[in-house]
């Protein structure tokens, strides 16, 4: 029963931290700070910030989950979710935001078409890294 809740704890936390980077504080900078690229600068070391803490998040949510009583199918299809959104993270951080990096100097420094569609994957795989926590924390909310 702790594991339990010290899981849903993790989850919460987790899923508390992705959403309040993404969906209010990297926002309210753009709209705040005079400059885009002091903006984008300062989300940035945040979204790597979240991505550093997802991978002791997904480990100890796994690890919690995995010290479970073991219920059959249904705990053999939740461990490998938890590192999803780490993986995607992670992932993002080091593949998708170096071309961002590559293409914004490659071309001048400044917001082409070329960077938005890029900008825009890595929006996509930030949504479904948090999606997957909201989930497995809805689940944890559902037993």
């Amino acid at each position: 029963m702790r594991q339990d809740r010290l899981r849903g704890l993790v989850l919460a936390l987790w899923a508390g931290a992705l959403l309040t980077v993404g969906a209010l504080v990297a926002p309210t900078l753009f709209r705040v700070l005079p400059e885009r690229a002091l903006a984008g600068l300062v989300a940035g070391e945040l979204f790597t910030l979240l991505t550093w803490l997802s991978v002791p998040a997904a480990v100890a949510a796994w690890a919690l989950r995995s010290a479970a009583p073991r219920g059959g199918r249904a705990w053999l299809a939740w461990r490998g979710w938890a590192f999803v959104p780490a993986v995607l993270l992670v992932a993002n951080e080091y593949g998708v935001r170096v071309v961002m990096h590559g293409v914004r100097e490659g071309e001048g420094g400044g917001v082409t078409p070329a960077f938005l569609a890029w900008h825009a994957v890595s929006a996509a795989l930030y949504a479904v890294a948090t999606l997957v926590v909201l989930a497995l924390f809805w689940r944890e909310l559902r037993r």
